[in-house]
């Protein structure tokens, strides 16, 4: 397997991961009114993707994914400001490949609120994704922006951690060892008892061998 298909895949995995931890987050700090029925068609959608998430038929997944985009668009009919609406419907059409429409509804998201965190998040791994195989490092510095911005706000509070993570991804691919080292270092601070540490000290050891050639035994305290 070439580099650039490794690098694709774990682009991949990464989205798929951490996309779902962060797809229902509002990340809100203050109080906004929200129509009954927009409330309602969110949380149907809301509801119909972590469905979809615990389904296996592919099938069944793709008509799950479709009711949530239209629950989604419906709830913007009663609030056309609905910033989480358009953050959710951006994390539907990620899940279909569907770049653009993603950016156009992340975009509309960050337009109405934006120190939107979750919906920096996703469009960066819109940015992420569409860096893969490109020669510039354009896109992959425009996903950098908005995940540094993303933990800039108070309202990721919950979710420091995988932006930590997928900041050390990004800067993977763009050959930036060093600091995708001291991201994931960041990370084992935070949560030295995470599931993933073992995994993620791996990463570490493997990008230390990339960058110097060697690198310390995976029982060394991270420093």
């Amino acid at each position: 397997m070439s580099t650039k298909s490794i690098i694709a895949a774990v682009v991949v995995a990464v989205i798929g991961v951490a996309g779902f931890i962060l797809m229902l987050t509002s990340g809100r700090g203050h109080t906004v009114y929200v129509p009954d029925d927009a409330a309602r068609h969110r949380e149907k959608g809301e509801f119909l993707l972590n469905k979809r998430r615990h389904t296996t038929n592919q099938q069944k997944k793709a008509e799950l994914l479709t009711q949530a985009i239209d629950e989604f668009k419906t709830a913007l009919k009663s609030k056309p400001d609905f910033d989480v609406a358009f953050n959710m419907l951006g994390h539907c059409y990620i899940e279909r490949g569907q770049w653009e429409d993603a950016l156009k509804n992340l975009d509309r998201a960050l337009e109405i609120r934006p120190d939107y965190p979750a919906a920096r998040f996703n469009r960066g791994r819109v940015y992420q994704r569409l860096s893969v195989g490109k020669r510039d490092h354009k896109y992959i510095d425009m996903a950098i922006v908005d995940y540094q911005a993303a933990l800039k706000s108070e309202l990721a509070a919950n979710f420091v951690g995988d932006l930590h993570k997928v900041l050390a991804d990004a800067y993977h691919q763009k050959g930036d060892f060093k600091q995708a080292i001291e991201e994931l270092k960041i990370y084992l601070k935070k949560a030295p008892h995470a599931q993933d540490a073992v995994l993620v000290r791996r990463k570490i050891r493997g990008l230390q061998l990339m960058l110097k050639g060697t690198a310390p035994p995976l029982t060394a305290p991270v420093e």
